[in-house]
């Protein structure tokens, strides 16, 4: 015996739950290696089933993205054991070679329902950037996945309905390629951006880049925040959020640039300056931390790339709703925050 998952040794496979073995057999050459470690000389240990898998994925193939190639799907080992072992058969059928037509649209039904792009999706965002008109913004060069997903999310947004118009769109895209560093702070300042710029009472551009030169600064001590020992369970998290209020801190973004989207979007920033921004800004995080202290979490949601896991806290039977995101390193920050 070497294979030691949650402090308790695997003796076979069947040792393990039915969506860590399928998953582990999406992965190549996870099956084989799932053997190997059990009868091995050395010692393998795990947290837990999920960490078994994604060491098995990054392992084996230096990388933690899985590939389904009759899916054209790359998601987050991680990702997938998160799923159940119904939708993970459906996954290795498609994967095996099935013809069937029912299988294939069931699995395709299941990848929209779980929010798990393709390739053919994906390649929507090239579109997006191109339409913006910045699609050869170095900050685009080489995009993570996870970054891809932020900006199909943002496609998603600027064709809804009610969206503002694509000249607005494209002046917002050209300001946000100029401030950001990344492509999820691009993602971030066109829509403070568009939102400062359109509306029943739009700022000029220029006005527009003066507010939020002048919100930046009065942020920086809004990027503390809690950590726990990597992904744990929504209670883990809920007790690591209590004890930071308790001792009088906030829970800070995970970037400047998410918490200058919040204070516009959803705080009502309109370029105060001086003490009565500051005021703005503290009395907004006030309510956000308020309403954690109410608040109950949901289930997490992992992320395509398995990077992050996702909660929504509400209040029972009121308005009002606040994103945290637990990262891989165990940071807990605040997503967003969108008041009663």
């Amino acid at each position: 015996m070497t294979l030691i998952v949650a402090s308790k040794p695997v003796f076979q496979p069947a040792g393990l739950s039915q969506p860590a073995l399928l998953a582990l057999s999406c992965i190549d050459g996870g099956n084989e290696w799932l053997a190997h470690a059990i009868q091995a000389p050395r010692l393998y240990a795990f947290e837990d089933e999920m960490a078994l898998v994604v060491a098995a994925q990054q392992g084996l193939h230096g990388m933690p993205l899985v590939l389904l190639p009759r899916l054209g799907l790359m998601a987050g080992a991680a990702r997938l054991i998160a799923l159940s072992a119904a939708d993970l058969r459906l996954l290795v059928a498609v994967e095996a070679g099935s013809e069937d037509a029912a299988t294939t649209a069931a699995a395709q039904k299941l990848l929209a329902g779980e929010a798990l792009y393709t390739a053919a999706d994906l390649a929507a965002v090239d579109a997006l950037l191109k339409s913006l008109g910045v699609a050869g913004a170095s900050l685009f060069q080489a995009l993570s996945l996870g970054e891809r997903l932020a900006l199909l999310d943002l496609k998603a947004e600027l064709a809804a309905d009610g969206a503002p118009p694509i000249a607005a769109q494209k002046a917002a895209a050209r300001f946000a390629a100029d401030w950001a560093y990344g492509p999820f702070e691009f993602v971030d300042y066109l829509r403070a951006s568009l939102a400062l710029t359109t509306g029943t009472a739009p700022l000029s551009a220029d006005d527009a880049s003066a507010a939020l030169a002048a919100l930046a600064p009065m942020l920086f001590d809004a990027l503390d925040c809690p950590a726990v020992s990597g992904f744990v369970a929504p209670e883990a998290v809920a007790g690591a959020v209590a004890g930071w209020i308790r001792a009088g801190r906030r829970i800070g973004f995970p970037r400047l640039s998410r918490g200058v989207w919040q204070l516009v979007v959803h705080g009502g920033y309109r370029g105060e300056t001086g003490a009565a921004g500051q005021a703005l800004v503290d009395t907004h995080l006030d309510q956000a931390q308020a309403l954690l202290t109410r608040a109950s979490l949901d289930r997490a949601r992992l992320a395509q790339d398995g990077g992050s896991a996702h909660f929504t806290a509400r209040e029972p039977d009121q308005p009002g709703e606040i994103g945290l995101q637990l990262d891989a390193s165990g940071a807990i920050t605040l997503e967003r925050f969108v008041p009663a």
